[in-house]
């Protein structure tokens, strides 16, 4: 509605100011996702916010634009090998941090020990109905070092030199020997997150060849790397740093 005025016989109109609609506000959010107990960044993870979805990579990072100001949104990570995780964002700014920790839902540490004992016992059954299952421990990207000690335990078929050769590997062991003691000990675990690990240790073998009984002892300080495949550790690479065999 207009206003008239009367001034010494002259009239002004004064229009009424029209109010601008207040203008949308949109900023980013973005962070890193590490994992609890090592601090390390965690790829392949699946952050989830406004229907939109991101993977992170190998940095462990994550960022969404266009994100409305001011509005409640919820921010999701969800990762198959670590606990669920939510939490509200409200963004007043062009940009928002939120740097996110992930809890493992198991420990690594205590999953690569159990692997150790598996490993052993199946080696130590001596049963070729059990080489099937050991060659599952192995990844298909499974390779041994080629250093002078590692090549030397696998000329004395101690170590498979590729995943083909798990198989031969093992028929050949289990064909030459009747007895067998596999110890993993002074184990040092180095754990990268929920999907990647590597174990320094000392490895004794203590074995029994032929009807002889022939006695034969080997000691090896060596390094495993691992990788979680769906939702088994895998071998990925094994090596001797040091090799003793005594006959």
């Amino acid at each position: 509605m207009a206003c008239v005025f009367a001034c010494g016989g002259t009239e002004e109109i004064i229009e009424p100011k029209s109010e601008k609609p207040a203008m949308l506000e949109y900023g980013t959010v973005s962070g890193t996702i590490t994992d609890a107990g090592t601090g390390n960044r965690i790829p392949g993870a699946t952050v989830t916010l406004l229907e939109q979805s991101f993977e992170t990579g190998v940095d462990g990072n994550y960022t969404f634009q266009g994100i409305l100001y001011r509005d409640v949104h919820t921010l999701i990570v969800a990762d198959p090998d670590y606990k669920p995780y939510s939490q509200p964002v409200v963004i007043e700014q062009d940009r928002l941090v939120v740097d996110i920790v992930l809890t493992p839902l198991k420990d690594p540490a205590v999953e690569i020990q159990e692997f150790f004992d598996n490993f052993a016992g199946l080696l130590e059954s001596v049963d070729m109905e059990n080489i099937k299952v050991i060659e599952a421990l192995f990844s298909e990207t499974y390779v041994a070092a080629d250093d002078p000690a590692t090549l030397f335990g696998v000329a004395s078929g101690i170590i498979p030199e590729n995943y083909a050769d798990v198989t031969p590997a093992m028929t050949q062991l289990f064909e030459e020997y009747i007895a067998l003691q596999f110890l993993f000990q002074d184990i040092e675990m180095d754990i990268t997150h929920a999907r990647k690990a590597a174990a320094t240790l000392q490895l004794d073998v203590n074995a029994e060849k032929g009807e002889e009984r022939d006695l034969r002892e080997l000691k090896a300080s060596c390094k495993f790397e691992f990788r979680r495949e769906e939702r088994d550790w895998k071998i990925v690479h094994w090596q001797l740093f040091e090799l003793d065999i005594r006959l």
